[in-house]
């Protein structure tokens, strides 16, 4: 049983347990195994919403539960200690909420975050292009001003959702027609059914496969001058300071991965007989187990500083860093070493999880800022303040 800071939690695990029990893990083998290219499991997200799960930390006046961030920290480390797929359905609504939440207009929040709560909409974060990855601020999408609308052209790549989304915040640089671009800005747009746009799903991911990925392309796409969030020009703070609390959600999401490694090795330790007796009993197995349960500990005290920071309404970006780099690399360690356990059992899916585990971890350490980034915004703290 992991090691809970505030009550609330326990009852988050168990209300989880419940949920995926009737309905992920009776599907989630399925979804993952389907042929390409992959599905999005519409059921299964519009029942996420159903239960409250994309809309956990949404105020209660647009229709979300508001929970704390350490309780959404609970609900996503509880959801990938089952299905790392299913975390990452509920993750990316948040994500992509998350701007609007804080950033837009009332108008905007009351029109764009009900249906995307409920699961009626799926909303896309589209901040990543194919030459503004790690380096998010080198925008080459563009919306030109043109009377009472904006001209929008840009391709965005490796985007959650971003296949089936019908809503995008897009991040992009505005410019008045006929002058230069200016700084990041951000447009709510709404792309069902938007002459010029177009998007697909991209095929044959290693992992995390029930949540799919997609790409996107905006091309003289008509799109109302409304649908500016918040001001021009502060784009850019308005996706770091998603990505900070997304950091603490991922690091979250490696807690659960690792902690379900550590269970399906430490059972399988026991069971497996090899020279006349449980595996457990050799000492190699023990250290293994050891540094597992010693790493997902510190790793789970990381994830919930950071979020109680987000509570409390201090600045949180380099714990956020700080869990997310420890928590993803910690799920790394122990995916790893409960592959090693298990031996040839592990590494062919017919027989365990862990092939599962081991390809669902591996995103966890490059999306929203990989594990090197996670270093020079740590380092950055601590050598820029000296």
């Amino acid at each position: 049983m992991p090691y809970n800071i505030d009550p609330r939690q326990q009852a988050i695990r168990e209300e989880v347990r419940n949920f995926c029990d009737k309905e992920v893990l009776p599907v989630a083998r399925e979804l993952d195994r389907r042929p390409e290219p992959q599905k999005f499991p519409y059921e299964l997200f519009r029942m996420l919403g159903k239960v409250g799960y994309l809309g956990y930390v949404q105020p209660k006046e647009y229709g979300g539960q508001g929970r704390s961030a350490l309780e959404y920290a609970t609900l996503i480390e509880e959801l990938a200690y089952w299905d790392a797929p299913t975390s990452l359905l509920a993750a990316v609504s948040e994500l992509a909420m998350h701007p609007i939440t804080f950033f837009a207009s009332e108008e905007q929040k009351r029109k764009y975050l009900p249906p995307s709560i409920t699961g009626e909409t799926v909303i896309a974060f589209s901040l990543t292009e194919p030459e503004a990855g790690s380096d998010a601020g080198n925008q080459k999408t563009t919306a030109i001003l043109k009377g009472d609308h904006y001209i929008l052209n840009g391709e965005k790549i490796f985007i959650m959702h971003g296949d089936v989304s019908t809503l995008s915040v897009v991040f992009c640089k505005i410019a008045e027609e006929g002058s230069e671009s200016s700084r990041m800005s951000a447009l709510i747009v709404e792309t069902e059914g938007l002459e010029g746009y177009s998007a697909k799903t991209l095929e044959y991911k290693m992992g995390m496969k029930a949540a799919t990925t997609g790409r996107q392309w905006f091309k003289n796409c008509k799109v109302p001058a409304s649908a500016l969030m918040g001001e021009r020009g502060k784009g850019f703070r308005y996706a770091l300071s998603t990505l900070d609390g997304a950091r603490i959600d991922v690091a979250a999401q490696g807690v659960g991965i690792a902690r379900r490694a550590l269970d399906e090795a430490v059972a399988y330790a026991k069971k497996r007989v090899c020279f006349g007796a449980p595996i457990a009993k050799l000492q190699a197995i023990q250290w293994m187990i050891a540094d597992m349960a010693t790493r997902i500990e510190a790793a789970a005290l990381l994830t919930y500083k950071a979020a109680q920071l987000a509570d409390s309404g201090q600045k949180f970006t380099i714990e956020a860093a700080q869990a997310k780099l420890y928590g993803t690399e910690t799920a790394k360690f122990c995916v790893d070493r409960g592959m090693q356990v298990h031996g040839g059992y592990g590494y062919i899916g017919e027989f365990t999880i862990m092939e599962k585990l081991y390809r669902d971890q591996r995103l966890t350490e490059i999306y929203e800022g990989t594990s090197e980034i996670q270093r020079l915004v740590i380092a950055g703290h601590y050598l820029g303040g000296r």
